[in-house]
């Protein structure tokens, strides 16, 4: 990571990393005890939500700062670029 990187913002995303490799444990467990299959999809969804706001929470520091600096060192192209492989739109 870069080393920019907000030291808060490390610390929530670990934070956030611990709750869900947590959530992951759970899910195994629950398929390991064959439990209820809805119940298992449930808790697989909340992994992907709980994931999507990990994404945010990343992102959101990294156009606070990474880009910032680029655009700032005259590279534009690059960070276009960057943001639009991470969504896919090119």
């Amino acid at each position: 990571m870069d080393k920019r990187y907000k030291k808060t913002v490390k610390d929530k995303a670990i934070h956030r990393i611990k709750i869900i490799q947590g959530h992951l444990k759970s899910v195994q467990e629950m398929l390991e005890k064959d439990e209820y299959c809805v119940d298992i999809v449930h808790q697989s969804r909340a992994i992907q939500k709980a994931l999507k706001k990990l994404d945010l929470l990343i992102i959101e520091d990294h156009l606070n700062t990474c880009v910032v600096h680029q655009v700032k060192n005259g590279e534009q192209e690059k960070t276009t670029s960057e943001l639009l492989k991470l969504f896919e739109y090119k």
